[in-house]
């Protein structure tokens, strides 16, 4: 028996748009307008009667997509769906912050890597059931390797610039900035009778201003020699 239109579910389907998918909020694929209102309470978005959510659309809209509200009287904000209550109306996260009236709505796949499966059984890493899931996984393991690394090492150049501040003849910081400015790694130095009795580490993330790792060395002297250095992982 060949298949009809009744046998096929378009959320059992991914076709090539939502595939390429990257989840940013660039290429929309609808929009509605005149929307019927926003409301706080019940996280709830009420479209215009004569639209469809679902019915007989090519790409209807699916729990999971990004809708970015716009123009409304309030409410406008940019939310992920998290419920098709009817085919004119739908439930969103987070709350919008008022209730409106009128307004666009305007509609974008999640990220395709977010509805792709793999095979994760005996990875150490990579566990999730999804491609993003398991990317997500294996970037913050890798990244927590590297935070390491840099902890230990300087940063290499020529990909970041080298800064230090002195005061009188001693340093109390070295700084490393990536070629965009941004903060990448520092080390503070504390000082007494001009030996250096505290270093700390700090590792930064892109934004330059979250610090992501960090390394506190706490030295002992006898006389003039070191005799202990008792390092803490405070990120």
């Amino acid at each position: 028996m060949p298949l009809t239109s009744a046998d096929l579910a378009d959320i059992a389907f991914f076709d090539a748009p939502e595939l390429r998918a990257d989840g940013t909020l660039v290429t929309p694929y609808r929009t509605i307008t005149g929307l019927v209102s926003v409301t706080l309470a019940t996280q709830r978005v009420v479209i215009a009667g004569s639209e469809y959510l679902t019915l007989n659309r090519d790409e209807p809209v699916e729990v999971g997509d990004t809708v970015v509200i716009a123009g409304a009287t309030g409410g406008n904000g940019t939310y992920t769906i998290t419920a098709i209550v009817t085919e004119q109306s739908f439930d969103v996260t987070p709350a919008p912050g008022a209730n409106g009236t009128g307004g666009t709505g305007t509609f974008f796949y999640p990220a395709g890597a977010t509805k792709i499966g793999l095979k994760v059984a005996g990875h150490t890493y990579a566990t999730s059931p999804t491609v993003q899931g398991s990317i997500t996984q294996l970037d913050a393991a890798i990244s927590a390797v590297n935070f390491d690394v840099l902890l230990e090492i300087e940063p290499p150049s020529p990909s970041t610039t080298y800064a230090n501040t002195f005061s009188g003849n001693t340093v109390t910081q070295e700084r490393w900035r990536r070629l965009d400015a941004t903060l990448i790694k520092t080390i503070d130095y504390t000082y007494t009778s001009q030996k250096v009795t505290t270093e700390v580490r700090k590792i930064f993330a892109a934004d330059g201003t979250t610090i992501t790792a960090q390394l506190t060395i706490v030295y002992t002297y006898t006389g003039n020699t070191v005799t202990s250095a008792t390092r803490t992982r405070n990120i």
